[in-house]
Parts: structure tokens; sequence; C-alpha cells
């Protein structure tokens, strides 16, 4: 039966009972004892009202709330509307309570009521305003935290507020009424054992209609939060039940849409191997044929088919260049599917990083060379800076970006080089005064193909892989790559390189999922 019944018609229900028994027990005293007149007077036109008044107020702010619930979980206007409406009863009846008041402590009571009102009232004002901004900004779930803590911080307050005044009364009208009529001493004694059942009953009531249903509420938001959604299973045909049927709803929505985008990125990334097993293939099949092509031009270009003219030596050469080029590319294509495919091994040994680095300098000397580049090496402490890496990839690494440094440096500028022996590691930089890279795009040079608007106005070759293995390699070194860049100043990379590395684990991916299992039972 009570489970057919509305919250607000379950508490109107409570109060009834209690306000059946205080009017009794008031009648019954002044049919008895006429010389208390006056101060069961004073307890109608007062105390009496003061309860009811305030345990309406009560009733308002806790049906608003549950608008201002319904309202962010559906977006119903008509939540929105019963919220203002019932803020604007209770404001109604607070102003009621402070015109019954009469003592000091009357007084401090409606003011501490009055202040509590309003920070529920400007917190759920708050919370739809966020909502209305942004239903997915972090701060409505904050402002939402923030709401039930002030709500459960109000029941409290009304709780020993209500129950002291409710105790005062009857300690007051039994100390008057034992000094006169033992019999109105014992009628009092049995309406105050009453009392207290029927407080504790109400307290057992609201621990079993609200305070536990919310609580469950509760919980589940603080999952849904995490991810991860647990059904609710409140069977009730009240607000809190209508609640947990839309939540659950909502819920299943959601897993639903979940559900699919995984099978979308199932099939993304069935796509994305099929695209890198396609690159892996072309590549493989067109580096033979080409390092063929190249052998036999250079055979060529060398005079060991007969001598050339020098107009056919200079085509000869600009096509050994381009297919130099093309070799480069197709070798940047198998290495970037073989970090795709997580294929790109490391073997790690002790190697020295100065050497290395001189190794690529001296490997693009020509380079430099030819736009009269002067590179410029520096190490502190010594020439010595030994460390675990993989001396193919790290020399790959560093080639890249001394290559990129002279590419995009100005004609007779010079590519700064530095290593450094830190306690953890090593720390080093390679400088170009050159092109530098456009601010709007440097959020894009660690990204495969990336070429900047500026590098494409010059005569400049690249696939724009470079950087994407260079950032790959240092990290696989558990090392860390950054730079800064000023568009026709310069680059600076900087990075640090471990003398160890760590051992590296690949963190477990778990989709959130609609726990069914761990059910409540029926609330």
């Amino acid at each position: 039966m009570l489970k057919e019944l509305k919250l607000t018609q379950k508490i109107f229900f409570i109060v009834i009972i209690m306000l059946f028994l205080v009017l009794n027990s008031w009648a019954f005293t002044l049919t008895t004892v006429l010389d208390f007149r006056d101060s069961f007077s004073n307890i109608r036109q007062y105390s009496l009202p003061s309860v009811v008044t305030t345990s309406k107020l009560k009733d308002h702010v806790h049906i608003a709330l549950l608008a201002v619930y319904n309202y962010i979980a559906t977006g119903n206007e008509n939540s929105k509307t019963a919220y203002q409406t019932e803020f604007t009863a209770a404001i109604q009846n607070e102003y009621e309570l402070f015109q019954l008041s009469k003592t000091a402590t009357d007084f401090a009571f409606t003011q501490q009521f009055n202040d509590k009102l309003l920070a529920i009232y400007s917190a759920a004002d708050e919370l739809v305003q966020l909502y209305e901004n942004n239903p997915n900004d972090p701060a409505v779930k904050q402002k939402l935290t923030e709401l039930n803590t002030l709500r459960d911080s109000f029941n409290a307050f009304l709780q020993t507020e209500i129950t002291a005044q409710i105790s005062t009364q009857v300690d007051e009208a039994n100390t008057s009424i034992t000094d006169t009529v033992q019999l109105i001493e014992y009628y009092l004694i049995g309406v105050g054992i009453l009392v207290i059942l029927i407080v504790i009953f109400a307290i057992r009531f609201i621990s079993n209609n609200i305070t536990k249903p919310v609580g469950v509420l509760t919980e589940a938001a603080q999952l849904f939060g995490k991810g991860r959604f647990k059904k609710i299973n409140i069977e009730r045909r009240d607000e809190l039940g209508l609640f947990a049927q839309t939540f659950n709803s909502m819920a299943t929505n959601i897993q639903a849409s979940q559900t699919a985008l995984q099978e979308e990125l199932t099939k993304t990334k069935e796509l994305d191997r099929q695209k890198s097993e396609f690159l892996s293939i072309a590549a493989h099949q067109l580096r033979t044929p080409m390092s063929g092509i190249r052998w036999a031009a250079q055979m060529i270009y060398d005079g060991d088919m007969g001598k050339l003219n020098e107009e056919q030596k200079h085509h000869l050469g600009n096509a050994l260049e381009n297919m130099s080029r093309m070799v480069g590319l197709i070798n940047d294509l198998l290495d970037v599917t073989k970090i795709e495919e997580q294929k790109f091994n490391y073997k790690f040994e002790k190697h020295n990083l100065v050497s290395i680095v001189r190794e690529q300098i001296a490997e693009l000397t020509t380079l430099a060379k030819e736009n009269n580049i002067t590179v410029e090496l520096t190490t502190v402490p010594t020439d010595d800076i030994t460390l675990l890496v993989d001396k193919e990839k790290i020399s790959l690494a560093m080639n890249n970006l001394i290559d990129n440094a002279i590419k995009y440096s100005h004609k007779d500028g010079k590519v700064e080089i530095h290593l450094a022996a830190a306690a953890t590691g090593i720390c080093g930089y390679v400088r170009d005064h050159g092109l530098g890279i456009p601010k709007k795009l440097q959020t894009e040079v660690f990204t495969k193909f990336f070429r900047g608007s500026n590098i494409l106005k010059v005569v400049t070759e690249g696939s724009g892989l470079g950087l994407f293995l260079v950032k790959d390699i240092i990290v696989k070194h558990d090392g860390n790559i950054t730079f800064k860049s000023e568009e026709n100043v310069g680059t600076t990379f900087n990075f640090t390189l471990p003398y160890e590395q760590k051992t590296q684990t690949n963190p477990i991916s778990i989709a959130p999922q609609l726990i069914t299992e761990n059910e409540t039972e029926p609330i």
C-alpha cells in the first residue's frame, strides 16, 4: 500500500498523524486544567504552527530537489518548472516561520534555516545553469555533489532542530501538568512515548524511503562517472522509482552506444592493419627493383657501360638522386609499418652516443657542404658518453634530426649539436637557424607525413615521416623529445635518453560494462 503512494503523500500522512496526536493531547489537557489555558493557547498559536510550517518547508525543498535531479537526468521542462514552483513555496513558508518567531532562539533558528535554504537554492540554480550551458561539463557533476552535501546538511539540521523543539514542548507540558494533575502526567508520558515511537518510525521511514534509495542512486551515479553502469533495482512508483527507471534506461542506451562504438573501433583497427600490411608489401615490392635500377644506373654513371658526355651524366645524376630519395621514402614507409605492427624490434647494447652522432655528421657532410652549412658538436663533460641504446635505431633518429636541421637552415648557416651527461641520462639538443615551424602547425610536428607550409615553398624533398620515427625511437628508449621553434628564426629539438631502459608494460583496457550481477535487493 505504501509503495503505491507518492513520496509527498507519505510524508504528509506522517505529519497528519503527529499533528493529530499533539492536538488531541492539547484538547485533553485544556478540558482538564483551565489554569493552563494560556500555556496551551501559546502552544496552539505558536509552537505547533512553527513545527508544521517547518515540515511544509522541508517538503517543498525535498520535492524541489527531486525535480532538479529529474531535470538534470532527463531535461524535462516540467521538472524545471516544478523545482522553481516548490522553491517559491519554500521561501513563502520560510517567511511564515520568521513571523512565528518570538524568542532569540527562534530568530537564530530561523536565520540558520534561511542561510541553508538560500545555499541550496543557489547551488540548485547554478547546477541548472551549468547543465543548460553544457550537459557534459565536468562542473555539472561537481555542482551535483555540492548540492547533495547541502541537502544532507539541511536534513540533519532539520531533524535535530525539530526533535529539539518537540522535546522542549513535551518537557514543558510534563513539568506543568505534573505539578497539577497526576492523571495528566501519566497521559503525557504515554503521549511522549508514542511521539518517540512515531519519531523512530519517521526516521526509519526516511531511511528506507529517502536516504537508502538516494544512497543507491548516488552510488550508481558515482560508478556512472567512472564509466561503469550499475542497474538500479528500486521497485517503487514514487518520484525516486521513476528516477531509477530513467537512470536504468539511460545506462542501457549508453551501453548500446558504447558497444556500437567498440565495433566501429574494431573495424577501424582492422582497416588500419590492412593499410599497414598493404604499405609493407608495396614497399618491399618496390625496394627490390628500385635497388636494382639504382645499381644499374650507378654503373652507367661511373662509366662501366661506356663514357658519358656531360649532359648525359648530368641527367643521369639527377635520376640517381631521385632514386635515392625514393629508396629513402620506401625505407621510411617500411619503418613506419613496422612501428604500427609492433615489429620494430630493439636490441639494447652499450654504445658511445658521441661516436654515433659523429658518424651521422660525417654521413651528412656532403649535404652540409652543398649549402655551406657548418655543423658544430659540443659535449659535456667528455667525448665518452656511454649508454644502452639500439645503435641502428638511435643512429636513424640522430640522422633525421641533423638532416632536417641542415636541409631547413639558411645558406651559410650553422647547425649546433650539444650532448651533456646528467645524473640519470643524456640531455641534448639539435638547433638550426633556419625556416622554423609555423606556430599553428607545431602541434602536428611528430605526426606522420607532416611538412610545414613554409617548407613546401623551398626546393627540399622529404617524406614527412622523419620526426614521427624520431619520436617513436626516443620514446622506446624511455626518453623524451620536445622542441621550440619560431618561424624564420630557427628550431631547437631537445631530447633526453636514460642510461638504462625500464621494463615497459602495456596497460590493459577494459571497456565499460552494464553491471547486473551485483544488483541490490528491491527497495
